[in-house]
């Protein structure tokens, strides 16, 4: 039995304090998927604590099947689409005056044009890329958390990547 499963166990025999725990296990990883579908660190913080809270009034509905993190991420998946659809726009950029030097920036830079290109796929794509090469999820894990077949994860995130591609070369990046 994994500790996820030893912790819903828990949860439904009533242990409170169970429920602490797998929310700071699952905490850390939520808060960087949400990183990347909101503008800011306030947002992504946000959006997992609605989606705890969400977690929490729907608990008593919840069947486990062993699949509770594909569930957890689909919660999340969710309210950031709602987020995203009722408060943001896809312009993202740096801040003007960046000093180069500063520790991160590089990163920051390639999370921003990461973001850009990610802007330009139809909503579907974008979630299959970023569950992918941002949360490192397998291709199975993916299908689970979004309910798709395996196959069309495949598809979609073959078809997600070649428009990357052509819009890299469009902008004239190797």
């Amino acid at each position: 039995m994994t500790r996820e499963d030893q912790l819903i166990k828990r949860i439904t025999d009533g242990d409170a304090s169970a429920m602490e725990e797998l929310i700071q296990m699952y905490y850390p990883e939520l808060l960087r998927y949400c990183r990347w579908h909101t503008p800011d660190k306030q947002s992504a913080e946000d959006a997992v604590h609605e989606t705890f809270l969400k977690l929490l009034r729907h608990w008593d509905g919840y069947i486990h099947r062993g699949k509770f993190r594909a569930y957890l991420y689909r919660i999340a998946a969710n309210i950031c689409t709602d987020m995203y659809r009722s408060h943001w726009n896809t312009d993202i950029s740096l801040p003007e005056g960046l000093i180069t030097q500063e520790n991160g920036y590089q990163q920051a830079e390639q999370e921003a044009d990461f973001l850009r290109l990610t802007a330009l796929l139809p909503e579907q794509q974008r979630e299959l890329v970023i569950l992918r090469y941002t949360q490192q999820f397998k291709l199975r894990e993916i299908a689970q958390i979004t309910g798709l077949p395996l196959r069309t994860v495949q598809s979609r995130l073959r078809a997600a990547l070649k428009t990357l591609k052509s819009k890299l070369s469009e902008e004239g990046w190797q």
